[in-house]
């Protein structure tokens, strides 16, 4: 190659390289600057959805506490709400928010609470819907004594003030065994609190006696019952018989063989034998 020729081709290849510089420069430039929207994009992505209020849960609807005041139920939501995981993210957040959890402690700290549902609706909004537990009775034993529903399941310790302000005259049913009743467990059998409730109704409608709200058992086990009446005297139960078939029988003996001005000498009439009555007067066996 002649000289001229070679410095021709080398000013050629110089000339390139100046091209291709710039283009590389160029690309960089661009590739960093897409990077960094990417970054910003990203941590504002970030931000919105974990930090700021957009899914923070600001509007909670409640239905089916009926009794449990609403004003509770909120502030323990809102302490739920309020606490963090880690110390860095709230568990108000849309995401972070375990709806199965919140449903186990709100169960927890209300135990007349039954069912209880937590749904999210998006972005900020719970939806919590309850079945609330139905006061049957009070079971007692050793002197404590248990809040009781329709199921016979012991959902809290009762003390005297709950006991009295109830707004009605509820059922207390004494065990006389001593055993002891765990809260949180089923401790009596549904027939059988069935029956205790039918009780009070099934009798004044037979025969005109009122009866005391105070029952005594002298096992739960057994599953019988001894009410009192206004008069004095008791009256004993089996619910393994239909209550309707011992009223009868009760109201039967009543009209048949023991004559009204007698009621006051009776101790007890005894209905827990099928197709049998026994009764005791006072100071002697009839």
């Amino acid at each position: 190659m002649k000289t001229g020729e070679k410095k021709q081709h080398w000013a050629k290849k110089k000339e390139e390289k100046k091209i291709i510089v710039p283009k590389f420069r160029n690309f960089f430039r661009l590739a960093t600057v897409s990077h960094i929207l990417t970054f910003i994009f990203g941590a504002v992505l970030i931000y919105s959805l974990f930090f700021s209020d957009f899914l923070r849960i600001n509007d909670v609807d409640l239905t089916g506490n009926n009794s449990i005041p609403s004003e509770q139920l909120n502030t323990a939501i809102e302490n739920e709400l309020n606490a963090k995981y880690w110390k860095i993210f709230s568990r108000g957040n849309f995401i972070f928010l375990n709806s199965s959890k919140l449903e186990r402690n709100l169960k927890t700290q209300f135990k007349k609470i039954k069912k209880i549902s937590v749904e999210k609706k998006f972005p900020s909004r719970l939806k919590i819907e309850m079945e609330e537990r139905n006061l049957i009775l009070f079971l007692c034993s050793r002197g404590d004594c248990y809040f009781i529903d329709e199921n016979g399941y012991a959902y809290k310790k009762a003390n005297s003030s709950e006991m009295e302000n109830q707004g009605g005259p509820i059922v207390k049913l004494i065990d006389g065994s001593g055993k002891d009743i765990n809260e949180g467990e089923y401790v009596l059998l549904p027939r059988y609190v069935d029956f205790i409730i039918k009780i009070e109704e099934a009798v004044k409608t037979e025969t005109g006696l009122e009866i005391l709200n105070e029952y005594r058992t002298e096992s739960r086990i057994s599953e019988e019952v001894i009410v009192q009446t206004k008069k004095g005297w008791d009256i004993y139960l089996n619910s393994k018989f239909p209550i309707e078939k011992s009223v009868y029988t009760l109201k039967t003996l009543l009209n048949r063989q023991i004559m009204l001005k007698e009621l006051n000498d009776l101790e007890y009439i005894d209905l827990r034998s099928e197709n049998k009555v026994f009764y005791r007067m006072i100071g002697g066996v009839v």
